[in-house]
């Protein structure tokens, strides 16, 4: 019971620190453009699957509470549950001790903690699905002829992995794993009618996916496959930036246990039931091999593989908890290990907080025009400044009937996303989405609901020097006059660290 009082105890502080975050922060670029599914629920959008926006419409209360924590709260919440399922996860395969360990390297990876336990992502409900499908799956790999649980577990299985991929596609590779295990290790499940009816209540549950990408020529799986297809050369810089950033993502402290565990799993030092063993690594495995095989050729990023660690962090605990009762001085290094995973993660998270908000000025780029450029620091940094000095300039060009125009145009989701929440939006005016689908994704939908550009209109154009488009190039044919832009500078603890550009578009030129 000793550790079950201590779990209670990391959950809450986490969730604690996860608050402080989430209300220090403001909302990253894919987190502020995930905030826009939710403005109209689809059945999938130009991106991802619809569990983030129905997430966060259920801890906004339908966008009742808009605020960085409650857009978050949702991923908040299923951090804390997730812990606890990987410590039952643990308890039940082994014991308490192995639980709380687990929960120990969960809490200290960077992924399921921060990226998909404080952001709103869809890594977020992906990840809490995908648990309840390991403890699943173990129940149904470890289910004797005898069981009459099986085939009820196996329905469960297909209805939660289907909620999984409505979280994220990547939920595929649940099934991928688990079919990789009958196939190798258990055929006899080819003859039970209750896996044939969990692969089609699977399908059933993601079939809107199927007809949403029907319905528009299959945009997402374009999209997706054009990022990932091979068809360059070897790419050592995209494989390095997944392999050191899985390391990074998953805390380098969780890895090397990681490590160690592959090591003690090939001698066969791991003491739980074999099927558990093969089950975790054709869950795990498979997944992480083909991302990294795919960045030698394409760019990918390293979260995509986040849910793929949670089965060998099940594994780690178990082999750390056999090594902490067996030996008392080595091995018992290995469970400070990971609580020293939970103290790093402490710290990145607090030097994080403190680089965001106080560090003066920028680490990125000091020329005027790119301003700031690769800081990724300034994603998160105080958007609202630039709604207030906005403000002031609107209100001018209206009372000096400068312009009427209530309409705000981006070419592109990010920046877009962003001064539609943190600008358009507060102010009650108008914001669509004008240039290519590639670049402003889901806005190409939303634009529908949106106020139209008529013949005539003025529009202003917002762009940052972080990531700078010039509407000359963009929009130089489709109005008549494009103004000289108002400059607003924004600062960091006294020091510069971006600019804003607000130009005054005159006169569309319908087509």
């Amino acid at each position: 019971m000793i550790e079950k009082h201590q779990l209670f105890l990391l959950i809450l502080v986490a969730t604690l620190v996860r608050g402080i975050i989430a209300i220090t922060t403001g909302l990253g670029n894919d987190e502020v453009y995930y905030l826009t599914y939710a403005q109209h629920l689809q059945w999938n959008y130009f991106d991802h699957p619809p569990m983030v926006a129905l997430l966060i419409r259920l801890t906004t209360l339908n966008l009742f509470f808009t605020n960085e924590l409650f857009i978050r709260l949702g991923s908040i919440i299923l951090a804390g549950v997730n812990t606890y399922l990987i410590y039952t996860i643990c308890k039940n395969i082994k014991n308490e001790k192995a639980g709380f360990i687990a929960a120990l390297l969960f809490t200290g990876s960077f992924y399921s903690s921060i990226i998909a336990g404080v952001f709103i992502m869809p890594d977020s409900p992906q990840l809490f699905f995908w648990m309840i499908c390991i403890s699943l799956l173990i129940k149904i790999v470890s289910a004797t002829k005898t069981d009459t649980n099986l085939n009820y577990n196996l329905l469960l299985f297909g209805l939660v992995a289907g909620l999984c991929i409505m979280s994220k596609i990547h939920g595929v590779f649940l099934w991928f794993g688990f079919g990789l295990y009958i196939l190798c290790y258990k055929r006899a499940l080819l003859a039970n009618g209750y896996l044939y009816l969990a692969v089609l209540i699977t399908i059933l549950i993601i079939s809107p996916l199927l007809i949403w990408n029907i319905n528009n020529h299959f945009i997402t799986y374009t999209f997706h496959s054009n990022r990932v297809s091979i068809n360059r050369g070897i790419n050592p810089s995209s494989f390095f930036r997944e392999f050191f950033g899985g390391v990074f993502y998953n805390n380098p402290i969780n890895y090397f246990l990681i490590i160690i565990t592959t090591i003690a799993l090939w001698k066969n030092k791991i003491n739980i039931p074999t099927p558990i063993k093969r089950i975790l690594l054709l869950l795990s495995i498979p997944l992480i091999f083909l991302l990294l095989f795919v960045s030698l050729f394409r760019d990918t990023l390293p979260h995509w593989s986040g849910p793929a660690f949670t089965a060998l962090i099940i594994l780690t605990a178990c082999y750390i908890a056999d090594e902490v009762q067996t030996l008392k001085n080595k091995k018992l290094r290995l469970h400070k290990l990971a609580i020293s995973s939970c103290i790093f993660i402490l710290i990145i998270t607090i030097s994080g907080i403190l680089l965001i908000n106080y560090f003066p000025g920028t680490i990125g780029s000091k020329k005027e025009k790119s301003f700031g450029k690769g800081d990724v620091t300034l994603d998160l940094y105080d958007w609202n400044f630039f709604k207030n000095e906005f403000e002031k300039t609107y209100k001018k060009d209206i009372q000096s009937g400068k312009t009427t125009t209530t309409l705000i145009i981006n070419n592109k989701w990010f920046p877009g996303a962003h001064i539609d929440n943190y600008i358009v939006q507060p102010l009650h005016l108008d914001f669509i989405a004008v240039g290519k689908l590639e670049d402003i994704h889901t806005y190409e939908w939303l634009n529908k609901y949106r106020k139209k550009l008529k013949y005539g209109d003025d529009a202003y154009f917002i762009t940052v020097s972080t990531n700078f488009s010039d509407p000359h190039e963009q929009y130089k044919m489709m109005f008549k006059k494009i103004n000289t832009p108002v400059i607003i500078r924004q600062f960091r603890n006294k020091k510069h660290v971006r600019n804003m550009l607000v130009y005054l578009l005159e006169g569309y030129k319908a087509k």
